[in-house]
């Protein structure tokens, strides 16, 4: 067991170890507050915090007493689904230094503009019998350029007019807000029925198969595309030389542009790049929930991502293990806020600021960080010592 421990972590230096330990801590602070906040709120603190924390876990849904029902297991999953698509976008925009904020805006386009396709091929406007596969493609491929489009405008208002890219972005997530409201008001989108959707299109047309092998499990197929974006993004940045010249942009725009790179041109391509992979998410969140367009379900999911860079430090390779631990404790107070006297699900908004706020505060720890460097400093001058007494 020593021998695997050693094997393990003997390769990973200081900075690496430093780094687990501090996500540690700042996560045991924050799980910690969880406790006292659940303990001090709920009317039962045992059923609560037993929710709270195995809830998501549980496969079978106790509240159904015939059949298989899967419910708090798969709303671990459907938690997790976005995060991973905006994670990845902001994960490659940051590497960049591009602080486009504008992803709300590209996930708000892609799910408006893939509504529109699938409302067009499979709605009430015309043909009821179109291909279900044709309109997924379509509405995923749609909403792939109009989340693009909408991170394009601030880059290029950036390199044309030197524009903050910073409150260019915000404007857009704004506009595209009520673009989106207005389509839900005042044009053939509209559903006659209710002004808070669109009109529908057939339940074939979605990214979840239901009854899966016979039981009431949900297959949410926008869970394996979100994985496949994560492993795309972690080989864009680490695995190509776009990918090294982007984080070398990051590190030192300045020597990059010295040695060649074009700095701007690679900017406004991350920034593209995660606009794209917003609107891809967009439409997969209504696609994988919905048979239509539900614009306030849209809203708050460019900020999660920005959440998920943070905590898997730019890094798509530590960004699945982010995306779990934040759905994890999202699902769990939901699941537990729906019980009789359970607390409030927007606790955990709390729980993630003050883990975030403990992840960027530099002095966090400083002292261990330095013992730590000094005691692998006097062990690497030990074993030199060693090795030359035995020459």
């Amino acid at each position: 067991m020593n021998k695997e421990k050693k094997s393990l972590f003997g390769k990973m230096d200081v900075e690496a170890r430093f780094g687990l330990m501090r996500m540690g801590v700042a996560i045991a602070i924050g799980l910690g507050l969880a406790v006292v906040l659940i303990v001090v709120a709920a009317k039962n603190p045992g059923e609560s915090l037993k929710y709270f924390f195995a809830g998501p876990l549980q496969i079978l849904n106790p509240a159904v007493k015939s059949g298989l029902a899967w419910n708090y297991f798969d709303l671990w999953i459907q938690k997790i689904i976005p995060l991973l698509f905006t994670g990845s976008a902001v994960c490659i925009m940051f590497s960049a230094n591009k602080f486009n904020l504008g992803l709300e805006g590209a996930i708000i386009a892609g799910g408006l503009s893939c509504a529109w396709v699938c409302t067009l091929l499979d709605g009430d406007m015309l043909a009821a019998n179109a291909n279900p596969v044709l309109c997924v493609i379509l509405g995923l491929g749609v909403s792939i350029i109009a989340g693009a489009l909408v991170m394009l405008v601030p880059a290029l208002l950036e390199k044309f007019f030197n524009a903050s890219t910073m409150v260019t972005s915000l404007m857009m997530n704004y506009i595209l807000l009520y673009v989106s409201q207005h389509c839900l008001f005042a044009t053939s989108l509209r559903d006659a029925k209710t002004s808070k959707y669109s009109n529908q299109w057939t339940e074939d047309v979605v990214l979840t198969a239901k009854k899966f092998l016979g039981t009431d499990f949900t297959m949410r197929y926008g869970f394996f595309i979100g994985v496949v974006i994560v492993i795309l993004a972690w080989a864009f940045l680490f695995k190509t030389k776009w990918g090294y010249k982007i984080r070398q942009i990051g590190q030192n725009p300045h020597f990059a542009k010295y040695v060649g790179v074009s700095v701007v041109s690679l900017g406004i391509l991350v920034q593209v790049i995660g606009g794209a992979i917003g609107g891809l998410g967009g439409a997969t969140v209504i696609l994988g929930n919905y048979n239509y367009y539900y614009g306030i379900e849209m809203t708050g999911f460019g900020w999660d991502g920005v959440t998920m860079a943070i905590f898997s430090g730019n890094n798509p390779k530590k960004l699945f293990a982010s995306c779990a631990f934040i759905a994890y404790i999202r699902a769990g107070a939901q699941i537990m806020a729906t019980q009789p006297g359970g607390p409030i699900s927007e606790m955990t908004k709390i729980v993630e600021g003050v883990i975030i706020l403990f992840l960027l505060a530099e002095q966090f720890l400083a002292r261990t960080h330095r013992k730590m460097i000094v005691a692998e400093a006097k062990k690497k001058q030990a074993l030199k010592l060693a090795a030359e007494v035995n020459e």
